[in-house]
């Protein structure tokens, strides 16, 4: 029985560590996540679950998996999955074209049906020559929904809104059940994260950049303040011009009003403006969640461990990096900028230089993923567009090369023509842009 102490205890228990919101009319569901949480643990009352958790995390996981609902299903709400098709992925393929790469998330994944229906969907709409390439986290707090996703086997009730005819192409049949195919499973990474804990966004962490970010059906579990908040994360952590994706529960629209508003048929999207600054860091960071890392194009991501203190800013680590392809050790230089993309994974000279060490032994195709990722995280990083026009030169594409040349030259007329734009050589902008002179005379 959940007396009037325990639901007190219980519901202030729950809404500090994982946000969980529930008010006296949601008793009743917080009675029922409890009683099947003491069962699965082996607990006489819950006095003694109460006891327990509070010094046990492994039960306190329990008691989450219990708390959270993982009702959900391939291309959930037809609409939405419509509108990403006919709206999002057409403004982002127009946007996008010159660097061809995506970064998804979602957010309170479950047993992993949604962000699978993303990598299926993005598979049959993105351009395939010349190829894009895409990379999708997926997070939930439930451990034990994380494992199911992980596994990617699911039942016939899974499929109720799937047409056979995509559940035969990327899925294998498997005792009664199917079985996610290998190469979608990995576009998607799984990852353990809380959305109340204010750990993102973060470059660190690799929770920041994204086009796209699906939040579906997890808003409504918490209060006003908290839901504020959260919204304001998922914001910050999207680029200019990325879209927010939220469950049909959650049309509050005064969460919102720093977005824009775009109506489509059946739904409501949200797309952060254009102009809106490209970052925001988190004011905290949590220190137990795990480090997620988008990898270079066109590696699928992983999840590396936390880095031990570092000593080194990127700029200095840069310089160490650089000093040793200066001085002809290129293996050096390799080693030292992997390790700086393990740590900071979204700093663009960083996969510039990679870059210029691809370009050297002859790996234009790894080279050119490079310089795109370094544009694609610094839309202002005129070295990556110079080292891109370079590559499209040496591969017979001038239209591209004139392209990615036109696209720096509008960017360093911006600035003044002193103004320090190159961090290998302090050159200026004036002296970059006579450089591209030279290179535009070059192309034929």
């Amino acid at each position: 029985m959940l007396s009037d102490n325990l639901y007190q205890r219980f519901a202030a228990l729950v809404r500090e560590r994982a946000g969980l919101h529930y008010p006296p009319q949601r008793r009743a569901d917080l009675a029922y996540g409890l009683q099947r949480a003491a069962q699965q643990l082996g607990v006489a009352d819950l006095h003694q679950l109460l006891a327990l958790i509070e010094r046990s995390p492994a039960a306190w996981n329990d008691v989450i998996a219990e708390l959270t609902i993982g009702e959900t299903y391939f291309f959930r709400n037809a609409a939405q999955f419509a509108a990403l098709r006919e709206i999002i992925l057409p403004d982002l393929i127009q946007r996008r074209a010159m660097v061809r790469y995506l970064r998804l998330w979602s957010a309170g994944c479950a047993t992993g049906e949604e962000p699978y229906s993303l990598a299926i969907t993005l598979r049959e709409t993105l351009p395939v020559d010349p190829p894009w390439h895409m990379s999708i986290l997926a997070t939930d707090i439930n451990h034990r929904f994380l494992e199911r996703a992980r596994e990617a086997i699911y039942g016939s009730w899974s499929f109720r809104e799937t047409p056979e005819h995509v559940r035969d192409r990327y899925f294998i049949p498997e005792g009664g059940r199917w079985r996610l195919r290998d190469e979608i499973k990995r576009d998607v990474v799984f990852a353990h994260l809380n959305l109340v804990e204010p750990s993102y966004p973060s470059p660190q962490l690799g929770i920041i950049a994204f086009d796209i970010i699906f939040c579906r059906n997890v808003l409504i579990y918490f209060d006003e303040a908290t839901t504020q908040q959260i919204v304001q994360r998922l914001y910050d952590a999207l680029t200019p011009g990325g879209w927010l994706i939220v469950g049909h529960a959650e049309p509050n629209i005064e969460f919102y009003r720093q977005f824009e508003t775009h109506n489509a048929p059946g739904t409501v999207l949200y797309r952060k403006p254009l102009h809106a600054p490209p970052f925001i860091p988190a004011t905290a960071v949590s220190p137990p969640s795990p480090k997620l890392v988008s990898p270079p194009l066109p590696a699928s991501p992983q999840i590396v461990a936390q880095p031990t203190q570092l000593t080194l800013s990127p700029e200095a680590w840069l310089q160490q990096a650089r000093a040793a392809a200066d001085h002809g050790d290129w293996s050096a230089a390799r080693m030292q900028v992997q390790a700086l993309l393990k740590a900071y994974p979204l700093f663009a000279p960083a996969y510039y230089l990679q870059g210029q060490i691809a370009e050297h032994h002859g790996q234009l195709d790894e080279a050119l993923a490079d310089y795109r990722r370094s544009v694609y995280l610094d839309p202002h990083f005129v070295l990556g567009l110079i080292g891109m026009a370079s590559i499209f030169a040496r591969q017979r594409q001038p239209d591209a090369a004139r392209r990615a040349l036109g696209q720096a030259t509008t960017i360093l007329s911006q600035h003044p023509d002193d103004q320090i734009v190159d961090p290998f050589h302090d050159s200026t902008a004036a002296e970059v842009l006579a450089y591209i002179n030279l290179l535009w005379q070059q192309i034929r």
